[in-house]
């Protein structure tokens, strides 16, 4: 068992899977000296990975008070709208993880537990709410709105005047057309080029 002290560079990182070895890499480029990870599958605790695991979630809870900053490194909308609620009800201080190789307006309005991937663009006016992961070289063009836990994949493209709802996954490599709105808890296929609003629910594939 790890012995911890009450540390302000450090982190407690919820989801040790593929997308959380990329978030471990990203607060480690943003100078965070300990970085731990739960998780609640117990096959992930005894399985190599290339950051701590420290155990599972009901772990977390008991040394919650040892950690500055939290974060939620689950790829599934539901699922990591679900965590990052449940800190939030611990009244935990949960941060945004961007990496120092994205070019990122000052104009930009961030909720919490944001990640923003290597080499994406975010433009002026953007809105970025609570749980989004903004992946790989993604582009957002300039006053566009992308609403909770959704996740915009890598390459993905989206133009300016955009809205996007709750709970969106938006395949690699999808193009949007300005002023196009989507809705809640919508799936986009890779490779998509949406020209037309969608509706809540939908799966697009074009």
């Amino acid at each position: 068992m790890t012995i911890l002290k009450d540390d302000n560079n450090s982190i407690a990182i919820i989801g040790a899977g593929g997308h959380g070895k990329v978030i471990g890499d990203i607060a480690h480029l943003n100078g965070t000296k300990l970085i731990h990870f739960f998780d609640d599958d117990t096959k992930v605790l005894n399985k190599k990975y290339p950051y701590h695991i420290e155990g599972d979630c009901n772990v977390l809870l008991k040394k919650i008070k040892f950690y500055k900053n939290f974060f939620v490194s689950i790829g599934d909308n539901s699922a990591r709208s679900e965590k990052i609620k449940w800190l939030l009800k611990l009244k935990a201080n949960i941060i945004n993880l961007i990496h120092p190789n994205s070019n990122i307006s000052r104009f930009v309005k961030f909720g919490k537990g944001i990640c923003v991937m290597p080499n994406t663009v975010i433009n002026s006016g953007c809105v970025i709410k609570d749980g989004v992961i903004i992946n790989s070289s993604a582009t957002i063009e300039h006053d566009t709105t992308i609403k909770n836990y959704s996740h915009i994949c890598p390459g993905v493209t989206i133009s300016g005047h955009v809205k996007i709802g709750s709970f969106c996954l938006l395949g690699s490599g999808t193009s949007i057309h300005p002023l196009i709105s989507i809705g809640n808890n919508v799936k986009v296929g890779v490779g998509s080029k949406i020209f037309r609003d969608i509706l809540n629910n939908e799966i697009y594939k074009e």
